[in-house]
């Protein structure tokens, strides 16, 4: 019998094989791939809704090696989105390989798990700007997928996910301040314990 702990492990897994199906998209289509990768995205995008409430409805409450690389495994669908558009023609390399360089120092820097979520957002962004002026059908998808997915989480996403995101992101701005200013001992001391990727 296959437990709803299970089932959200299979579709966070599928987020990484859709990951790899944009990179292939990328090499053989192009910019005709452009469509299908909107399709792909947004179901990646369903799979990583699903699969939180999911898991929390395992009774079971087990933690398996997939649900503690599911944040890795979302990025590497953004760094999917980011391959496709390079790929396809649609942004210059400089800009993507500059983009992930400054992200991975960021990360590194902070070890912040919302900061992870942040730098997903751009190549995400940058698909829906080139949907709406290349396919704007698939764009409007884009728009309305988005719109129905924050109506069906509500009142999460602004109850949850937008204060816990604004406070990672302060604590970051404090981490820096902290850090640059020297302590009387010689130690800096760490604001962002509570961050850690």
């Amino acid at each position: 019998m296959i437990t709803t702990k299970t089932l959200a492990d299979i579709l966070t897994a599928s987020r990484f094989g859709l990951a790899w199906v944009l990179l292939w998209l990328g090499i053989s289509r192009g910019a005709a791939g452009l469509p299908a990768a909107v399709v792909i995205l947004i179901i990646a995008w369903t799979t990583d809704v699903l699969d939180g409430p999911l898991a929390r409805k395992d009774p079971s409450r087990q933690q398996t090696w997939i649900g503690d690389h599911d944040l890795e495994i979302d990025m590497s669908v953004s760094l999917g989105v980011l391959t496709f558009l390079v790929l396809a023609g649609y942004l210059a390399p400089w800009i993507a390989v500059s983009y992930v360089i400054i992200c991975l120092i960021m990360l590194w820097r902070f070890r912040s798990q919302e900061l992870a979520w942040a730098v997903q957002a751009p190549p995400y962004a940058a698909m829906l700007f080139i949907a709406l002026h290349h396919v704007p059908t698939y764009g409007l998808a884009i728009v309305a997928y988005l719109i129905v997915v924050l109506i069906a989480t509500w009142p999460r996403f602004p109850q949850v996910t937008v204060p816990q995101f604004l406070s990672a992101m302060q604590n970051l701005s404090k981490t820096k301040i902290l850090q640059e200013e020297p302590q009387e001992n010689g130690f800096v001391e760490n604001g962002n314990e509570s961050s850690q990727a």
